[in-house]
């Protein structure tokens, strides 16, 4: 009796140990096997250099934890949401831009959602230029900070929970992907599953075997060489990115700041624009510089003309009373440039 009891408890712990060992072999290599994709998306306001260390600092945050960054598909992502708390012009001199944001990094499964971490923070930057300002408040993002250290930490054992309990879903989903022609992503999520999560790695490899020769990958830059987008030169007032017709109402100071207004009528089709950023270049040669964190997205009607006004605000705006150039650049569609506007009064 007591010999079967020794045995009993010696296999049970047998088992134990290998089920723990499947799912915590040398700890970090196997952390470093989860793959996180850094994702931005277009609902988020931020664009050019602010927009980049984003993404760096979120790539830092994902592999100085233990997880593994990847550009390519994955069945996770990280993605970020930002508000604007406060923003001042102090009366120093010269003057300021001081920023305060709020930034909520969250996990997420690519393709239903669900959130597997979440973590946030507010961050300020003080700059001349309220587009460097946001940039420095990014830069003070430190990715060793201990609350990314838990945030990746609890993610990281959902995930592994996940792959060893729900692994069907991931199945599921590259074969819905194979049946829509996306084969590269639905290889590249199988071939994501980290080899601590052993039963469903072995199957996902061997699935993304059969799927068979796969499309060659288009980049960013080969869809830019093939559809490269417009920049045109207005003439007077009005002008046209593909089928986005944009007409500048006026610009006036109003006391405050230089009001800049626009009308837009796209009369192919209802679609969304979004407004990336304007500039304008003054008589003396001075150039005015907004991203537009915020307020770009504009939904058209088809045929129905749509106005937007924006505010550009600083000290020695008053002084301004010629424009040699105004541009406005649209997402995915280009850039249109007006030329010579006097400045009402």
């Amino acid at each position: 009796m007591h010999t079967k009891i020794l045995l009993t408890l010696f296999t049970f712990l047998t088992i134990a140990a290998v089920a723990f060992s499947q799912n915590h072999q040398t700890g970090m290599d196997d952390g470093d096997r989860i793959a996180i994709t850094p994702n931005i998306g277009e609902d988020v306001d931020i664009t050019g250099q602010a927009r980049n260390l984003l993404l760096a600092r979120m790539s830092n945050i994902i592999n100085l934890n233990g997880l593994s960054a990847q550009e390519s598909a994955s069945y996770f992502a990280m993605v970020p949401q930002i508000s604007v708390v406060s923003e001042d012009i102090t009366s120093t001199a010269p003057p300021m831009h001081a920023l305060t944001l709020y930034i909520s990094f969250t996990i997420i499964d690519n393709y239903s959602g669900a959130v597997f971490g979440e973590t946030n923070l507010e961050v300020r930057g003080v700059d001349q230029s309220r587009e460097r300002a946001f940039t420095h408040a990014i830069r003070s993002i430190e990715p060793r900070a201990g609350q990314f250290r838990v945030f990746i930490e609890r993610a990281k054992d959902r995930i592994l929970s996940f792959y060893n309990t729900e692994c069907e879903l991931v199945i599921s989903t590259a074969q819905s992907l194979v049946e829509q022609g996306r084969k590269r992503e639905a290889v590249e999520i199988l071939t994501s599953i980290p080899p601590v999560s052993r039963e469903c790695y072995d199957i996902c490899m061997e699935m993304a075997g059969e799927i068979g020769p796969l499309p060659e990958r288009i980049t960013e830059q080969h869809r830019q060489e093939e559809h490269p987008p417009e920049q045109k030169v207005a003439a007077g007032m009005k002008g046209r990115l593909q089928n986005l017709e944009v007409e500048v109402l006026h610009v006036e100071y109003t006391g405050t700041g230089l009001e800049i207004a626009l009308m837009l009528t796209n009369q192919v089709e209802n679609t969304t624009i979004r407004i990336r950023n304007y500039r304008f270049i003054d008589r003396e040669g001075n150039e005015f510089r907004r991203n537009l964190f915020s307020g770009n997205r504009v939904d058209l009607a088809r045929g129905v003309p749509t106005r937007r006004t924006f505010v550009y605000r600083d000290d020695n705006i008053d002084l301004v009373t010629f424009l040699r150039l105004l541009e406005f650049e649209f997402h995915r569609l280009g850039t249109l440039r007006f030329e010579n506007i006097e400045v009402k009064r």
